[in-house]
């Protein structure tokens, strides 16, 4: 009787605990796009983070999208495409570089991806700090029938170009505020030119609503190093941001008001 006890306590546990995982998402646009992955990574002619920023001791979610194609170039080593029968990476530890907290879990399980199908990794948890700006590494295998053996690991993105990067920025707890990256229907875009730069560079802000805003830079450990009010009007917007004696890096803007915030980031370079 104990021992049925125990089995049905232990069967009850595991479905609790895969009922706390989350649904993978996948962005099925980029069948349209002919986008390899979604969200995009970052690179310095795209430099803007497109996965979700996380906050300490709150839950995260990030749905990663592959379109998995039937054929590939460029890999190192190999000058002609090869046929792909599918790309994998490893059920555990093959994300290196993730914030302290977090994991990932693939659909499907196997994170088995097949040519021409979307697979999806989805990294999820509760960070638990330090706020900083990770730098995650996927390793891939790809199976080919042009080898007899399989490719790999390959780190992506870095495989695909050695600039290209995949960040998740962990900022304090209380950032990542519901509505925190969504004003959509107030902001159409926001981006600095020229960026990196070094001097200054000019915020372009294009609003369909006229208001104030809050336009605050902060460092990659989330500390805050700016932060200035600006009045903008419907239509095209401009301001400059002066670098001052900051040092050479990577840091973060966000432009908000009391529904949300937008956050991109720039790069000093001098």
């Amino acid at each position: 009787m104990k021992k049925a006890v125990l089995l049905l306590c232990a069967i009850a546990g595991a479905t609790m605990l895969n009922a706390q995982i989350p649904t993978c998402m996948r962005d099925s646009s980029i069948l349209v796009s002919g986008a390899i992955v979604s969200p995009w990574y970052w690179t310095p002619d795209s430099p803007y983070i497109q996965t979700k920023p996380a906050c300490i001791n709150e839950l995260y979610t990030q749905s990663v999208t592959f379109n998995v194609p039937d054929t590939i170039t460029g890999l190192p080593g190999v000058p002609i495409p090869i046929p792909i029968n599918s790309i994998s990476i490893g059920t555990s530890g093959a994300i290196t570089n993730l914030p302290a907290g977090l994991t990932y879990t693939c659909d499907p399980p196997n994170c088995v991806f097949n040519k021409n199908t979307l697979g999806c990794v989805l990294i999820y948890g509760t960070p638990t700090g330090p706020a900083d700006t990770a730098d995650l590494s996927i390793q891939v295998i790809i199976s080919s029938s042009a080898f007899p053996f399989p490719i790999g690991p390959l780190a992506f993105p870095s495989v695909i170009a050695p600039t290209a990067h995949y960040y998740i920025v962990v900022k304090p707890t209380g950032q990542c505020a519901v509505g925190a990256n969504d004003l959509s229907g107030q902001i159409a875009s926001v981006k600095n030119i020229p960026n990196p730069f070094g001097d200054q560079t000019v915020i372009n802000v294009e609003s369909m609503i006229s208001g104030e805003f809050q336009f605050q830079v902060f460092n990659v450990t989330g500390q805050r190093i700016h932060n200035q009010t600006v009045n903008l009007t419907t239509g095209t917007n401009q301001f400059t941001f002066e670098a001052g004696d900051l040092p050479n890096g990577a840091y973060y803007f966000t432009l908000g008001n009391t529904e949300g915030m937008v956050s991109r980031m720039m790069v000093i370079s001098r």
